[in-house]
């Protein structure tokens, strides 16, 4: 019993090694993934401090364009860079400031689900095809704004019709022209890109980055950059690496024959215990990927995978019990039962186009 424990996490520790540092097919040492997860972090603080919030919650309010809204609210997780523990205090901070249920809930959706952080690691995923992120990317916008425009659709009488009052737009941390903003981040999405494949361009990028840092950056600007950078990176790496630790223990746990019998095809019951799992699971952010691989590597039908994408990183139990709180049981409820099904149902379309290419 004891020597069958201690060999199921020595099997998690060197999944963990191999994920980190022998990311390629070939076995050989890497710090791809590491240099890839650096720039992303670096990129995250920077949209923190740099990019303005204020612009965005403002589409958000109860007079906005409802269309606009919703795109915004569909679109900003990735502007604002919130994960799956920050997405919480500022769906619930919107919701009191204003917002409308429908927006709100859209952005509570896909605020998690396109996290340039996650988004990043899937790009360089050795198991998750780029289909699939792709896949993510589109069912996580478009199911924020279905489930949202549903949620207002079914409680709009209950919803407040008064003006804007009490909406405080929040202060950027740092003004400077747009132009300005546009090119730090085109620099850093640059850095990332090449960052991990050629040096020769990347130390290119670090000077004009730098450059950019003297002539148009104070130095409390940077500084309060590093710190939201390394405070995000605290928040979220270790629970990254514990979640990459459980999955190579899973490897050790779960046979395929067990799962290929749950989730191993591309029908809707497959994909509904998926994406229902997926909501009662706890995802910090990041982690549901590398569990997600080792679940395909053991069977699992893209098509379900995709349904847990999509619903894992937006529900958990601490999840629903917070928002329960923040917009009612029978509001939760509902938006709890929104996501599961049409996760499910999108894991399906998304199972059958992969089957097709």
């Amino acid at each position: 019993m004891i020597e069958t424990f201690l060999d199921t996490l020595y099997a998690g520790l060197l999944y963990l090694r191999d994920y980190l540092f022998y990311p390629g097919t070939q076995g050989d040492f890497s710090l791809m993934r590491i240099m890839s997860l650096f720039i992303a972090f670096a990129i995250s603080g920077a949209i923190i401090v740099f990019m303005s919030q204020g612009a965005v919650l403002k589409h958000m309010g109860p007079k906005a364009h409802k269309v606009k809204a919703y795109a915004v609210a569909s679109l900003s997780g990735i502007i604002l860079a919130v994960c799956s523990c920050s997405v919480l205090p500022v769906f619930a901070s919107i919701r009191k400031k204003g917002a409308g249920i429908g927006p709100a809930v859209a952005f509570l959706f896909s605020g998690p689900a396109i996290n340039i952080l996650a988004i990043t690691i899937m790009i360089n995923s050795d198991i998750l095809e780029t289909y699939m992120v792709v896949a993510r990317i589109i069912g996580a916008v478009l199911l924020a704004a279905i489930i949202g425009f549903t949620m207002f659709v079914f409680y709009r009488k209950s919803e407040q019709t008064g003006d804007d009052e009490g909406f405080v737009v929040p202060e950027d941390q740092v003004t400077m022209p747009t132009w300005q903003r546009l090119l730090l981040f085109a620099t850093l999405f640059l850095i990332l890109i090449f960052g991990v494949y050629e040096p020769i361009p990347t130390l290119i990028l670090i000077g004009f980055l730098m450059v950019q840092l003297f002539l148009f950056y104070k130095l409390d600007d940077v500084k309060t950059w590093g710190y939201e950078s390394f405070t995000l990176a605290k928040k979220i790496f270790p629970l990254f690496l514990i979640g990459v630790f459980f999955a190579g223990v899973l490897n050790v746990l779960l046979t395929e024959d067990a799962l290929s019998g749950f989730v191993g095809n591309n029908t809707y019951l497959a994909n509904l215990i998926a994406s229902g799992s997926g909501a009662f699971m706890y995802f910090a952010t990041l982690t549901e990927i590398p569990i997600i691989e080792s679940l395909i590597m053991h069977g699992m039908h893209h098509g379900p995978a995709t349904a847990l994408l999509l619903a894992g990183p937006t529900l958990s139990l601490p999840n629903m019990i917070v928002i329960t709180r923040v917009i009612g049981l029978k509001k939760g409820l509902t938006y709890f039962a929104l996501v599961i099904v049409l996760s499910a149902m999108a894991g399906l379309l998304a199972g059958y186009i992969f089957g097709l290419l």
